[in-house]
């Protein structure tokens, strides 16, 4: 995944990525929750949508920004929302894998 630090820096246009990507408004507003909690726990990250497959890149966490190091409670907290999201929502799955030292959230949305 490329990394645009102009949008990482800006959760406003994170946001507008979200809003523009054109799956259903109960897929918007989960992930619009997701963003924030990202945001509010001061983690720096991107986020790509193509095909029903959001792919959420944690980078780093602040004030620090080095690429891979994050605080370890906003950690948890994220992945705690996200996991509450998946069980809340049986047509969502998701996935984490490492790369290049930061962790990628996939969030599938199944149609149906």
């Amino acid at each position: 995944m490329q990394i645009n630090v102009e949008q990482c820096r800006e959760n406003d246009k994170i946001k507008d990525v979200i809003s523009k990507s054109g799956l259903p408004i109960k897929y918007i507003k989960l992930l619009l929750r997701i963003s924030d909690a990202i945001y509010i726990n001061a983690i720096n990250y991107n986020v790509t949508i193509e095909n029903g497959l959001v792919k959420i890149l944690l980078i780093s966490s602040k004030p620090d920004n080095k690429k891979g190091n994050f605080n370890t409670i906003s950690l948890t907290n994220i992945l705690f929302r996200i996991k509450d999201m998946e069980k809340e929502n049986s047509d969502i799955e998701t996935k984490s894998n490492v790369v290049d030292g930061m962790l990628q959230i996939q969030i599938k949305v199944m149609d149906g």
